[in-house]
């Protein structure tokens, strides 16, 4: 094909372009996966009949972008040289080849690259659903539910099943539930919320015929119980042989002398396996190197003793063996009691009721979220349900499918997959393409099942068997990085895959020969501490980002943590040292100077009689008064201190330079302050931000950024109708502030994912992670349809029961094998150099269940001979008052950086945009013929004027007037059940309102109403093509919103009542 240089896999590659079969690739980091995945979808492109049969997917938004971008790239590279050599040389004649087939067959894919169809599985989710209306709606719901407002959900549906707790048919099972947990009404709330954010999990499981019945819970469990035992025993049959049990016989212990065989497979012989366990494994779980008296050996039998653990020792390479041996105490008991069963089945209503509760919250709320979703697209594909035509209609329009990173994918995805290709052939023409990596599966906390990867590896999907290749190529890092990592990473993986556990084994990699080599320094460098020296860590990570941008100033450095707040001290140090860095998703947003600010006056605003607030707001640099002042303003605690900014005798008290800075205050937010109610929130707020100075031309880029990003906050609130200062608090949690672009990157090892840098440097590795919470019921299913349940113990059980603490077993080991993935992930960002930190605990050893455990084999040695000298902490800085040192009233302001603003003109648009709303109101109830008192009252609620009442009246009523004797009245407004008023969308992160929305002869109608009139003198062609250039562009970005969620040709419209016109936007 044109692959050139000195690579191992070639011939993988090459075959991997072969559009006429199906592959599913695993290719190790750096080893250019995106990039051959991007080379076969251009392939197909150049061989396809139409570009939307063949469907690329990944994960993120983020991925999605990256891969348009280089299709894009490619296409307009074709327009320059083609390169000499390599893969370039290879995308570029693909590339070429597409340009032709699409000047061929008029596609312009340069021109509309919507056509190129590279989504993520939730846009493919949308398509499905797209073609499923529910209940004769043109779409479910059209918020989508995400952070605050889905958590808020799941607690509202909590809350509601708690509220039937004295209705006869569900309240005793309630009741005894909540008993269960010992009427603790907030952990059954958080308990609830945990289960709701991941059903997609359970549902389709815990409902399964008789699967609560005691009978079958216990079968589950004698069935793992002799699957383990039945894998046990042919792992030590080659080991134990007759010699073995014979030395076990002069054992003084009753219980190993009686073992005088391999035990069966059977339940009953649990407790043997057991024996034999306890002799060969020590506490820990090594392999046993020393027998005692306590084992049942004393001094007088030590020939037999000396014998039997030289038969021990010789079992040193037998992994395998070792770990099923260890793992016999935590199997479960097939004793299951009918208590468990009863309170099983509650817990298993309580949550069916909370799906139903949540399920009309949503629909109540016009929302969903991503599962909701997930689960209607895949009854969508369920012919059982009788909609097959769902899947046909994939079936027929998609030939082939490429998934990126599809170690990722979760049982629901994957099913959603399977049914997509249900009728899929081998032969037919259709193909498959699955790219990944198991080593970087990182997401279990999204659901994520790499095992699945290894299912389709070994088994295939639906019909089709993917052919396995496997890249080894790396052209990111240096040989040195790479050997290393290869050094650490094949002792520290497991052996062999195990699917049900997460075990992936390690695929070793080879460097590419045109990856520059460093210096002969050590490309891997281990720096150890005591324990709490986390400042002299955090000094030797700025010392490091010194050392690497003395060697390469134009080089790129990355600090990876596992936990953002691991980064406290280290961001500190970075300051101080005035080393220049971008934080990633660090710092939240309620945690930024600018953003605290903004947060105390829109309280301030919202709630006049907030006291805090407005100390806080005339603290803040716009008005900065000092701590003299802002007592004088707070003496009596029933004063609003509001109030007291215009009353001359509390005034005159203050400094004179503190009656400067009130008046100057209080002169910017007098107009707001008396205009509340009549204007949406976010506009007032915006208004008296740049009445305070905080304009767009005096902000920083990062500050510009962090305003926006709270302004449209309080914008999504306002429009939910969720603007309360709970709400707003509650979403700041969840937002992080920008930062400035910089040569230093501060962020997670998940945020890392994807990116290569020079040097990476991975701190904290000796802290653990948080805990994860214990989840009111376990469940998991194993191979042959066996499914294991158990709730959590009740408030009068000392521990949990073996079924729940085997789940939870289950679950530690697949954290185990994940946390050696997200090692790896991190160390395989480096091209040239990696600097790894990390300090053990009080007791001088190295924590469990941390990232330096995974290396204490590798690097153990260093700390013997750390200095344990404790960190000095040097004194903080006090913070001084920040403000202003000049205030600038608004007309000072304008006049001297030249800005153009007639605020009472912007009060009087404000108004206007008011009055649009309202007609809008009229238009979404329908309600043409209003009585002159309503509309009166809307507008004295809306804060018209008194004197201005009677002309706005009337020109609300003409508007309405001329809208009722259009001809085009019947078509706009007549009932259709795919019609929508109001329609609310989140699209690429903006939320957008749709004014009226539906589907007439098969076109999806966007429409847009303005209230807007004709200017004095303006003629009615000059009005409508005024009203295009206003407003088109946003007409279209709706149009290609709506065009990537249905599957219908989309048109759209302004609809101008004051000239009874319906102007089409093309």
């Amino acid at each position: 094909m044109g692959f050139e240089g000195d690579m191992n896999d070639l011939e993988q590659r090459e075959r991997a372009l072969d559009i006429g079969g199906s592959f599913i690739v695993q290719a190790p980091a750096g080893a250019g996966k995106t990039e051959l995945l991007t080379q076969r979808y251009l392939k197909l492109l150049a061989n396809c009949a139409d570009p939307e049969s063949v469907i690329a997917m990944t994960f993120t938004n983020k991925a999605v972008e990256e891969m348009t971008h280089r299709v894009l790239s490619a296409l307009k590279s074709t327009g320059g040289e083609r390169p000499e050599r390599g893969h370039k040389r290879v995308t570029y004649d693909l590339a070429m080849a597409v340009v032709g087939r699409s000047d061929e067959r008029g596609w312009d894919l340069l021109g509309n690259p919507r056509r190129l169809k590279i989504s993520t599985i939730d846009g493919l989710y949308g398509l499905i659903t797209s073609r499923y209306p529910v209940a004769g709606q043109l779409v479910p719901r059209q918020i989508m539910a995400e952070g605050r407002d889905r958590v808020r959900a799941y607690r509202t549906a909590a809350r509601r099943v708690l509220g039937l707790i004295d209705e006869g048919e569900y309240g005793e099972g309630i009741a005894r539930v909540l008993l269960h947990l010992d009427n603790n009404v907030g952990k059954f709330e958080g308990l609830v919320v945990q289960m709701l954010s991941k059903r997609d999990q359970w549902l389709g499981r815990l409902y399964r015929d008789n699967v609560l019945d005691l009978g079958i819970l216990r079968d589950s469990a004698r069935r793992i119980v002799l699957e383990h035992l039945v894998c046990l025993s042919e792992l030590a049959k080659p080991c134990f042989d007759g010699e073995f049990f014979a030395l076990m016989g002069v054992s003084s212990d009753e219980g190993v002398a009686g073992v005088e065989g391999l035990p069966g497979c059977e339940v009953g012989d649990l407790a043997k396996w057991q024996v034999i366990a306890n002799l060969c494994l020590t506490g820990a779980g090594g392999w046993r190197r020393t027998l005692t008296k306590a084992n049942g050996f004393p001094v007088e039998v030590k020939e037999q003793k000396e014998r039997l653990l030289g038969v021990i020792g010789s079992l040193e390479g037998r992994e395998g063996l070792r770990v099923a041996l260890g793992d016999l105490g935590n199997l479960p008991e097939v004793d299951f009691s009918q208590g468990q069963a009863d309170i099983l089945k509650d817990i298993a209503t309580v949550l069916k009721l909370c799906v139903a509760q949540l399920n009309m919250y949503f629909e109540e709320q016009q929302m969903h979220d991503f599962i909701e979703v997930a689960l209607n697209a895949n009854q969508a594909l369920d012919s059982q349900v009788g909609v097959s035509d769902i899947a046909l209609f994939l079936d027929y329009k998609v030939q082939h499918l490429l998934i990126d990173e599809f170690q990722d994918t979760s049982a629901s995805q994957f099913n959603t997959l399977e049914k997509m290709m249900g009728e899929w052939q081998v032969g037919d023409g259709k193909t498959l393409f699955l790219v990944g990596d198991p080593m970087q599966s990182i997401y279990r906390f999204r659901e994520s099942q790499v095992g699945l990867f290894l299912q389709v590896r070994d088994s295939g999907i639906a019909q089709l068997r993917p052919v396995s290749l496997v890249l080894e190529t790396n052209f990111r890092s240096s040989q040195g990085v790479v050997e290393g990592n290869n050094e650490i990473f094949q002792g520290m993986f497991p052996r062999e895959d195990e699917v049900h556990q997460g075990a992936i084994a390690y695929s070793q990699s080879t460097a590419n020969a045109q990856v520059i080599e460093g210096t002969q320094e050590q490309v891997i460098t281990f720096h150890p501490f005591a324990d709490d020296q986390y400042l002299l860590e955090a000094r030797a990570v700025s010392g490091a980002v010194k050392s690497a941008l003395a060697k390469d100033a134009c080089g790129t450095v990355a600090i990876l943590v596992r936990t953002r707040n691991h980064l406290a001290d280290i961001t500190r140090q970075l300051e101080g040292d005035n080393i220049v860095f971008e934080s990633v998703d660090i710092t939240r947003l309620q945690h930024h100077l600018l953003a605290r600010d903004l947060f105390s006056l829109t309280k301030a605003l919202l709630h006049l009689g907030d006291k805090l607030a407005w100390l806080s707001v005339l603290r803040a640099p716009w008005c900065g008064l000092v701590l003299n002042d802002l007592l004088v303003l707070s003496d009596g605690d029933e004063e609003v201190i509001y109030e007291q900014l215009n009353v001359e005798e509390v005034v005159s008290k203050l400094s004179e330079e503190g009656q400067r800075r009130v008046r100057h205050l209080h002169h910017c937010l007098r107009e707001v302050v008396g205009n509340r109610g009549r204007f949406d929130f976010v506009e007032l707020l915006t208004y008296a931000i740049n009445q305070l100075g905080y304009t767009n031309a005096v902000l920083s880029e990062v500050e510009l950024a962090i305003k926006d990003k709270f302004l449209r906050l309080i914008y999504d609130c306002e429009r939910q109708q969720r603007l309360d200062v709970e709400t707003i608090q509650s979403a700041m949690e969840s937002l992080y502030a920008p930062s400035e672009s910089a040569q230093v990157k501060l962020m997670t090892i998940h945020q890392s994912k994807g990116l290569e840098f020079d040097t990476v440097i991975i701190p904290g590795l000796g802290r653990r992670p948080r805990s994860a919470d214990s989840p009111i019921i376990r469940l998991r299913e194993f191979s042959n349809d066996c499914l294991l349940l158990a709730p959590v113990k009740s408030a009068v059980d000392a521990e949990d029961s073996g079924a729940y603490n085997y789940l939870k077993f289950i679950e530690s080991k697949q954290d185990y094998f994940e946390s050696m993935r997200l090692l790896y992930v991190a160390m395989t960002r480096a091209r040239s150099s990696l600097h790894l930190l990390g300090a053990v605990n009080k007791s001088g050893n190295v924590a469990k269940n941390t990232l330096l455990a995974l290396l204490e084999p590798f690097f153990g040695h260093s700390f013997d001979d750390i200095d344990k000298t404790p960190d000095t902490v040097e004194s903080s800085a006090v913070l001084q008052l920040q403000r202003f040192a000049e205030l600038k009233t608004p007309v000072n302001r304008v006049q001297a950086e030249g800005e153009r603003v007639d605020y009472r003109q912007n009060f009087e648009r404000l108004f206007k945009s008011a009055l649009g709303t309202l007609v809008h109101q009229y238009y979404e109830r329908k309600l043409f013929n209003p009585s002159v008192d309503n509309v009166r009252n809307r507008l004295i609620e809306i804060g018209t004027p008194p004197s201005e009442i009677g002309y706005w009246q009337g020109v609300v009523l003409r508007l309405l007037d001329n809208t009722k004797r259009d001809v085009q009245f019947e078509w706009l407004f007549k009932q259709r059940e795919s019609a929508r008023s109001e329609a609310i969308f989140f699209v690429n992160g903006r939320t957008i309102a749709i004014d009226r929305l539906f589907v007439d002869e098969g076109v999806l109608w966007v429409i847009d109403f303005k209230t807007v009139e004709l200017n004095e003198g303006e003629l009615l062609d000059a009005f409508i093509e005024r009203q295009r250039e206003q407003h088109g562009k946003q007409l279209l970005f709706y149009k290609a919103a709506m065009s990537e969620i249905y599957d219908y040709p989309v048109r759209c419209a302004l609809y101008c009542p004051s000239v009874s016109r319906l102007i089409e936007i093309v």
